[in-house]
């Protein structure tokens, strides 16, 4: 768990006693403030230093996310985020790290074994897998074996077990090596034949929607005109949630590999998200038609519609949750157990 970052700062008036305030730097790039909260006209003691540091913590950190969001929403140029949008995005950004930085090792732990079973159920549902959430779940912690559920919805959930550590380990760029081993880990034992290898056939096509994919001849060269276009983005301070956002429609466009481009584009997806110090997005089989119809606005070129679309995703599932439960983490740590995935994420 990360200290609280306050000190006692004193203000010398020209008239009247010292003034006591409790202080946090908040830093972004280049750029530094402020902020202060007032606790009196006396030194406090180190009992007292202790009771501030607790009694004001969340809304210390609150106001530090929100400053945050200011100094680095001007840092990043858009295409299609408004000003008030690149705000709220860096306000999550800026308001999640906060919120990560004050959990015990225990609780971080216990957060990323929930939010990927809620995950990989979701990332596997939207493409049709029937297991419930539960099941799911018995599967991937028990190796329970739910009855009457095809191989195939078999291996894709636990196909995932090694993508998570494949994931976890990786910290380079997006490539086109990474981009086939997330396939092939995710196509394992589905379709042995073709898992890791790009398409070769041009005879396919994504359920409702008539733009033309890829040729598959062309398949490679394209992806590395779009990874290269990412991270050209990033290096001219294109905002990366917008980025990200882009780079995910095209892939799907491209449609790479026969089959499996969803899971393997939402991977990326959120894997682009978390280099950048965002949180990660689920997908909810429930919210298919939400997702997919997002992505159709990229169809017709409404960029500016589906980016936003996303951003309201994201912003639904994780901001109310983390202005309501923030103040639970910068609490003294209890035993570890208290803090549920609803804590961190809408689910």
């Amino acid at each position: 768990m990360a200290r609280k970052p306050y000190r006692v700062e004193v203000v010398h008036p020209t008239r009247g006693k010292p003034q006591y305030y409790l202080a946090r730097d908040v830093k972004v790039k280049d750029k530094k403030r402020k902020i202060r909260k007032y606790i009196g006209i006396k030194p406090p003691t180190p009992a007292e230093l202790e009771d501030y540091r607790n009694r004001y913590a969340y809304e210390m950190e609150m106001r530090a996310a929100k400053k945050k969001a200011e100094m680095s929403g001007e840092y990043y140029s858009t295409e299609y985020i408004s000003r008030s949008q690149q705000v709220k995005l860096e306000y999550l950004r800026h308001l999640y790290k906060s919120f990560t930085d004050l959990l015990t090792v225990n609780e971080v732990g216990y957060y990323e074994k929930e939010f990927e079973i809620h995950y990989i159920h979701g990332t596997t549902a939207i493409e049709g897998n029937s297991l419930s959430i539960r099941e799911a779940r018995d599967l991937l912690e028990n190796n329970i074996i739910p009855k009457n559920k095809a191989l195939r919805e078999l291996n894709e959930i636990q196909n995932f077990k090694k993508v998570v550590e494949c994931r976890n380990r990786y910290r380079g760029r997006v490539s086109l090596d990474f981009i086939k081993n997330l396939h092939a880990l995710i196509m394992n034992n589905i379709d042995i034949e073709s898992a890791g290898t790009f398409r070769r056939i041009d005879s396919v096509a994504i359920s409702g929607c008539d733009l033309k994919l890829s040729p598959a001849i062309l398949i490679e060269t394209e992806l590395e005109e779009l990874i290269g276009r990412y991270y050209a983005g990033l290096k001219k301070k294109k905002n990366p949630f917008e980025q990200a956002i882009l780079f995910h429609y095209h892939f799907e466009l491209i449609h790479p590999f026969t089959d499996g481009n969803g899971r393997v584009g939402r991977e990326i997806l959120n894997y682009m998200l978390v280099r950048s110090g965002y949180p990660r997005m689920l997908f909810p089989g429930k919210d298919r038609e939400g997702y997919i119809g997002a992505m159709r606005l990229g169809n017709d070129g409404k960029y500016l519609d589906m980016v936003s679309r996303f951003i309201e995703v994201i912003s639904d599932q994780r901001m109310a949750i983390l202005n309501k439960n923030l103040k639970k983490v910068m609490q003294k740590p209890k035993k570890t157990g208290q803090l549920r995935l609803e804590d961190f994420v809408r689910v």
